[in-house]
């Protein structure tokens, strides 16, 4: 009977043993997980953050630059973009080469809170071309742990078409006003020009009559008498 309890005890040991170094793997694995994640969450919030963007140039322009900032709080180093398909342009291919070409050349530093605008069209221009309006970019970056995982993303120009072509924008408004403001001006100058056409023939006119006018009789002077 003694014989029996014994084994049941060590077996009673052994599972008792055997859940608890399951349990202590567990905890032990779910630390290490913790432990990770903190890690890569302090990591990440001492990051550099570097996005690409095609955007106004100042709100209400029609001017599209595009953008490579450095958003995060640390030094971004050998930043390189890929844009597919390549930055189009309705200036032509040669603006094209030089936008793609700058855009893509790798970049050994960007600060913290550093942006770089390259200029990319002109919005209702492009807005209104047969030019793609959607472009998938790749950010590839380091910071001050190392390599930072790629991110991807898609621009669409798509969501600016509204904002970009309405005739309400501030840059449209001045534009608008400055030409009402060359046509006041030319006006003027018109009028100004027909008036002193019209001084000019009227002072021709009074000369004329002036030379036309016979002159006056010489006045006798009165003669002196003697009583």
């Amino acid at each position: 009977m003694e014989t029996v309890l014994a084994l049941i005890a060590i077996v009673v040991s052994v599972f008792t043993a055997v859940g608890t170094f399951i349990y202590t793997h567990q905890q032990m694995r779910e630390a290490r997980i913790a432990n990770a994640l903190t890690k890569k969450a302090q990591q990440e919030q001492v990051q550099p953050y570097v996005i690409a963007d095609i955007r106004e140039r100042v709100p209400g322009s029609q001017v599209l630059t595009f953008i490579i900032e450095n958003t995060g709080p640390t030094m971004a180093r050998d930043v390189q973009l890929k844009v597919d398909p390549p930055l189009r342009s309705t200036f032509g291919a040669d603006a094209e080469a030089t936008l793609n070409a700058a855009v893509t050349r790798k970049i050994s530093v960007l600060p913290p809170g550093r942006s770089l605008s390259f200029f990319m069209d002109v919005g209702h221009k492009l807005l209104n071309s047969d030019l793609p309006l959607r472009y998938t970019v790749e950010v590839k970056s380091g910071g001050p742990f190392g390599a930072i995982e790629a991110l991807t993303y898609t621009i669409d120009l798509g969501m600016l078409k509204d904002s970009l072509v309405s005739t309400e924008s501030l840059e449209w408004s001045t534009r608008q006003i400055s030409k009402e403001a060359e046509k006041i001006r030319k006006a003027y100058e018109k009028q100004a020009t027909a008036t002193a056409k019209i001084l000019q023939s009227l002072s021709g006119e009074r000369d004329a009559r002036l030379a036309r006018m016979p002159e006056p009789p010489t006045p006798i002077p009165p003669s002196s008498s003697t009583d």
